[in-house]
C-alpha cells in the first residue's frame, strides 16, 4: 500500500508540498491537506499489537500472492517481540493444485548491531 500525504488547492486541484497562502497555480488561498491511499490487489491481513505504552509486542502478516514461478502461494510473518522470535512460513500451490510449503523458518529474532543478547 502506498501512502501520499500533501495539500491540493480546492478550486483547482493543484498539488502542493506545504501548505501556502495561496495557490500558485490560481492563487486560491482554499487549500486543504489529503491523504491518498494506493491499494494493491492482493489479498492480505496485517495486525499489529502494541502496549498502552505504544511499544510493539507482535505482529502478524498474513497474505495471497504470486510466487516468483508465477504460481499461487500464500505467506505468513509472525513476530513475537516479547517471545523473541520469528516464525516465516510460505506455501505455493503445485500443478496439482494442491499446497506445498516452499520455506519456512522459526528462529530467535536478530538482534540489532550493539543491541546486548539477553
Amino acid at each position: 500500500m502506498a501512502v501520499t500525504k500533501g495539500y491540493k488547492c480546492a478550486d483547482c486541484g493543484e498539488i502542493m508540498d506545504s501548505i501556502k497562502e495561496r495557490c500558485s497555480k490560481c492563487g486560491s488561498n482554499r487549500i486543504n491537506p489529503f491523504i491518498n491511499i494506493a491499494l494493491t490487489m492482493q489479498l492480505g491481513l496485517r495486525a499489529i499489537v502494541k502496549e498502552l505504552s505504544g511499544r510493539e509486542t507482535s505482529k502478524v502478516y498474513k497474505r495471497q500472492k504470486l510466487s516468483r514461478q508465477g504460481k499461487e502461494a500464500k505467506e505468513e510473518l509472525h513476530i513475537d517481540v516479547n517471545g523473541n522470535r520469528k516464525v516465516h512460513h510460505v506455501e505455493e500451490k503445485d500443478d496439482n493444485g494442491n499446497w506445498k510449503v516452499v520455506h519456512h523458518e522459526d528462529e530467535p529474532l536478530k538482534k540489532k548491531e550493539g543491541e546486548k543478547a539477553a
